[in-house]
């Protein structure tokens, strides 16, 4: 298969991917700095100041080591280059690489496949044996590099098996992570492929029966009206549920732009005034006494008008639930100048306890004003229900003069 060509994404792909790396390595890496430095400080103390070339390979050591999360494969190779490069020098002694190694076993076990860890082991502590052989000068010596070497064994057999139970633990992870996704993907093609066959095909007999009806002059002039609006209301649900199923079929990460700034009517509400109008009339052709009061001048962002012509419906549709059908309803729009506020008020047919404050569609409310930065508020005064939808003006512009009604 031939891999394509994909111009210089090489560079900022790799960039990406150390920056990726770094977010979920960063604890790894502060362990690689802390072994490092306490490696310096460590010989520093015991044995007084090194000498300066193996200073000069410690502080290697700490970089490399700090790296090496980052970048296992070629952060192990210039370690393991590093100290062999040290023998070649007078001053090698076993305990140079004491912690280094330590942290070097772990990170081997847990970034590196198990040949390549096993390895990295032996060649590290082969590097032990070679400075415990070359850098004794005295018996006493000799049984401290001696015993340094022995731990370095023990422990390297313990840490690297740690590191790779860890990597395994990981990449299980993982890889059900990455099957839930895969099973998430494939349950939401189901949903979006089920809703175009059963109910955008309902919808879309229901506006087509709705537009002959109207245009049947056998039938009253009023019927005719009605089937007319449900020819509009069943088109425009349509149209929003189709927009839905598009963003339901596209990849995971592209959904939160389409739910943020509105699905359906980001790209059909232009008026938010003529919009909330619309629910305004819908309610008086439920029997209420509806007033629609629209003040300011500020023309809201299609976010914002998108998801406040959503909650003007939701607040018709909960007036024409629970409102008692004899007593008035107000709707007051207010655009700016420093908040876009919806107000809905309306006498309730049940008592104030009853009415359903955290249902679905209160919630929903309030989920979509989040998304934008606004806030949903409700409460019951002397028998009446208040909802208020608040959005801050901040991203919008002034109507020209005129538009105001």
């Amino acid at each position: 298969m031939t891999t394509p060509l994909r111009g210089h994404a090489g560079p900022s792909r790799s960039w990406e991917s150390i920056r990726s790396r770094w977010a979920s390595r960063q604890i790894y890496v502060g362990i690689g700095a802390i072994a490092g430095t306490a490696n310096i400080v460590l010989n520093t103390g015991k044995y007084g100041a090194p000498h300066p070339i193996d200073l000069a390979f410690m502080v290697v050591a700490l970089v490399l080591v700090t790296l090496l999360p980052l970048r296992p494969s070629w952060g192990m190779v210039a370690y393991l280059a590093s100290w062999l490069f040290l023998l070649g020098l007078p001053h090698p002694f076993a305990s140079d690489m004491f912690l280094t190694h330590l942290a070097v076993f772990f990170f081997a076990g847990r970034f590196l496949p198990p040949w390549y860890a096993g390895a990295a082991l032996l060649i590290l502590l082969g590097t032990d044996f070679l400075a415990l052989q070359r850098g004794v000068a005295t018996s006493a010596a000799a049984v401290s590099e001696a015993g340094g070497v022995a731990f370095h064994v023990i422990i390297g057999l313990l840490l690297v098996p740690t590191g790779g139970m860890i990597r395994s633990s990981e990449q299980n992870r993982l890889t059900q992570a990455q099957q839930a996704e895969e099973r998430l993907e494939e349950l939401r093609m189901q949903i979006s492929r089920e809703m175009h066959d059963l109910i955008a095909y309902s919808m879309s007999q229901t506006a087509l029966r709705a537009q002959r009806a109207a245009a049947d002059t056998t039938y009253p002039a009023a019927a005719r009206k009605e089937f007319a609006a449900l020819e509009t209301t069943a088109a425009d649900a349509l149209h929003e549920l189709r927009l839905l199923l598009r963003t339901l079929r596209r990849a995971a990460p592209e959904l939160a732009p389409d739910v943020t700034q509105g699905v359906g009517t980001s790209n059909v509400v232009t008026d938010l005034g003529a919009a909330v109008r619309a629910v305004s009339d819908d309610i008086a052709a439920a029997g209420f006494d509806v007033t629609y009061r629209c003040r300011g001048n500020i023309s809201p962002t299609r976010s914002q008008a998108s998801t406040l012509s959503r909650v003007a419906r939701e607040m018709g549709a909960n007036v024409v639930r629970h409102a008692e059908p004899n007593a008035p309803v107000t709707l007051t729009l207010r655009l700016g100048p420093e908040v876009i506020r919806l107000v809905s008020t309306n006498r309730i047919r049940v008592a104030p306890g009853d009415l359903p404050r955290s249902g679905s569609g209160v919630l929903g409310m309030r989920e979509r004003l989040t998304a934008i930065g606004g806030e949903l508020t409700t409460l019951t005064d002397d028998g009446s229900w208040i909802v208020t939808a608040t959005v801050p003006v901040s991203g919008t512009r002034a109507l020209a003069p005129g538009d105001e009604s």
